[in-house]
């Protein structure tokens, strides 16, 4: 669970946009704690681990002592949990993607610099990302975490730069247009 909420900025917007209620940034909250959920998450693993394949001496009625493990139905679940954990720590590594161009039929002829605010993670970057380049008008869409920019090709016969601004709202994050070239 501590694994989930360390991930929690990454993986509540994502689940919210396929639910189809858009994005929250308040999810970004939680990027300030993720190292501390992480540090839970590996103690509660590892506590578990050692209560699940630590040797155990039962002492009977008779005085005849055994020692037992924990059964495989134990073992499974701390590894099932193990592995949910990974998967949940590293889903903002693993979401990020280096750039989207899914309208390649347009042709750009304008650009434009959107400074973004509320982005956490590279997969923060990348939802945004997918979301411009799902705009009508849009072949090439570019954001990047570390500069908290985005820079879009677009067609301004079909799109403006407002209509990506409320796109990138739409997603839970801020945009204000930094440049632009309408390519005149």
């Amino acid at each position: 669970m501590t694994a989930v909420v360390a991930s929690l900025c990454c993986i509540g917007p994502a689940v919210l946009a396929i639910a189809g209620a858009g994005s929250l940034s308040a999810f970004s909250a939680f990027e300030t704690y993720r190292p501390y959920f992480i540090g839970v998450t590996v103690l509660l693993l590892g506590s578990a681990f050692y209560l699940t394949y630590r040797k155990r001496e039962v002492k009977c009625e008779d005085g005849s002592c055994k020692i037992q493990g924990a059964g495989k139905w134990n073992k499974l679940g701390v590894w099932s949990a193990a592995i949910i954990a990974v998967l949940a720590i590293s889903y903002p590594y693993l979401a990020a993607k280096p750039s989207a161009t899914t309208n390649a039929a347009f042709t750009p002829k304008a650009t434009v610099v959107l400074e973004v605010k509320g982005m956490t993670c590279a997969a923060c970057a990348s939802h945004i990302q997918t979301a411009l380049s799902e705009v009508k008008g849009v072949p090439r869409a570019r954001v990047e975490y570390e500069t908290g920019k985005g820079v879009v090709e677009y067609d301004p016969a079909l799109v403006q730069p407002e209509a990506l601004i409320k796109r990138v709202d739409e997603a839970g994050y801020k945009a204000t247009v930094a440049q632009e070239n309408k390519g005149e």
